[in-house]
């Protein structure tokens, strides 16, 4: 069991992490994200992505660019909600590594270059994916989240 200032320091990166994700969800649906602007990162991204990756968003993504957007949107205003309450805070971590790894294939196709280039390619997303793993392993949400309190169940009178 991790001390309590160990414990509180892991929720001060959670709370911190979510008001980061909050802010770029809410700034995706009211900005122009949502509005033709991811639409047009696909087309930018899928001319420099993994072969397979620039594949699937010019066939599958594209043509859905608007549901997409949405789907992005609201799922990093979803994970930093949760990580800011603590609640189901692993499943959210799960969910925002997924986002994490998504975006990588689309930034980390280095076609010309070495380890350098690849390391410093998406270098913000790698980092969210690496706090998010701690995040998710850590269990983040046992100080000052709502997972606390659901485990230890309703209180008793």
């Amino acid at each position: 069991m991790a001390s309590p200032r160990t414990a509180h320091g892991v929720a001060i990166a959670r709370i911190l992490t979510g008001i980061i994700f909050v802010a770029e969800g809410w700034g995706k649906i009211a900005g122009e994200f949502v509005r033709g602007g991811f639409a047009e990162s696909v087309r930018e991204t899928a001319g420099h992505a993994w072969a397979f990756w620039g594949t699937f968003l010019r066939s599958v993504v594209l043509p859905n660019a608007g549901a997409f957007g949405w789907f992005f949107a609201i799922a990093e205003l979803a994970l930093g909600i949760a990580l800011v309450l603590g609640l189901l805070t692993r499943v959210a971590a799960a969910g925002g590594m997924l986002l994490m790894v998504i975006l990588l294939l689309g930034q980390t196709y280095v076609e010309r270059g070495g380890w350098e280039k690849w390391v410093t390619a998406g270098l913000t997303s790698k980092f969210a994916l690496l706090l998010l793993g701690l995040l998710f392993l850590a269990d983040a949400g046992r100080a000052w989240g709502l997972d606390a309190r659901l485990r230890r169940g309703p209180r008793q009178r």
